[in-house]
């Protein structure tokens, strides 16, 4: 093992490593794909710009429910919450006596960051179909935050914690992401593109390391529930996007951001677009955490 906990080909195995840097550098690489194709699809076409924003009006429809749950989240993405998160991840590598570890989850969580701020800053949205006009606010910078710390735990996690961390970030992740569009602030373009940024920084940023696993069954059960989400999300945007033209059905005179009317018009298409939508960041939260969470393994 070098000096920063990562293996070398030399030591361990070769063909092991090397496996596992083909897939680390394979999944940084659809990372960064994903959130090319999909900036450019959600800003720059029509169809991507309706169905962008009527996914989000579609979970805001569970705001009346859940909207105490949703602004309780969303505060707890503070600067506070963030120093003493960050703090935990410096201790627990410190306390491994691991402090380039240390450098490598603040790193990620820095990049990530920043990457997030600067597309933010030169990402325009023009208006292309009848709906509220708004600013740019791709990519999530909470939903980034969120997923960074969380991805930074999973880096530095002893054992016996990081089954733990992964399933804990997963969860805290996707509420953050569901959250931020329940409340209008974000598409789920921009939930999207956040976690793929993290997932580029976290695939290349964390070791590849050799070492037993206490539960290596829920990674395979994560992968599992993972894969069932993104199917069964896909599956119902189409059921739910059958026979519309998303492009047409928006209104600038309806409530909301221009899908209102038509949403509570078709309750049923409205349904199935809100658990689509929550299944596919559930499931991609999950596929980054996922795949940075195995790059440790027997």
């Amino acid at each position: 093992m070098n000096p920063s906990g990562e293996l070398s080909s030399h030591v361990g195995g070769g063909q092991w490593y090397r496996r596992k840097l083909r897939r680390r550098l394979l999944g940084a690489g659809l990372c960064a794909l994903f959130a090319i194709v999909g900036t450019w699809i959600a800003l720059y076409s029509a169809w991507g710009q309706s169905v962008d924003t009527l996914l989000m009006e579609s979970v805001m429809g569970w705001g009346h429910r859940l909207g105490d749950f949703a602004r309780l989240m969303t505060s707890l993405i503070s600067i506070p919450v963030i120093v003493i998160v960050g703090g935990f991840v410096a201790v627990v590598a410190v306390f491994r006596r691991r402090t380039t570890l240390a450098g490598r989850a603040l790193g990620m969580v820095l990049a990530a960051n920043v990457t997030t701020q600067l597309l933010k800053g030169v990402l325009d949205r023009p208006l292309l179909v009848s709906t509220a006009d708004l600013p740019n606010s791709l990519p999530s910078g909470h939903t980034t935050i969120a997923m960074s710390l969380c991805l930074a735990l999973i880096i530095v996690a002893p054992e016996w914690l990081r089954e733990p961390a992964a399933w804990i970030g997963w969860a805290w992740a996707s509420i953050i992401g569901i959250t931020v569009m329940m409340q209008g602030w974000h598409r789920i373009v921009d939930v999207l593109v956040a976690v793929a940024i993290c997932g580029v920084w976290a695939l290349l940023l964390t070791p590849i390391e050799r070492r037993r696993r206490h539960v290596p069954r829920a990674a395979r059960i994560m992968w599992v529930i993972t894969g069932v989400a993104l199917v069964l999300g896909l599956c119902l945007l189409v059921v739910a996007l059958v026979g519309i033209d998303v492009t047409s059905v928006a209104s600038p005179r309806s409530l909301g951001y221009g899908f209102r009317e038509f949403l509570d018009s078709q309750p049923w298409r409205a349904r199935l677009l809100s658990i689509a939508a929550g299944l596919w960041v559930i499931g991609f939260c999950g596929a980054i955490i996922h795949e940075v969470d195995v790059l440790c393994e027997e």
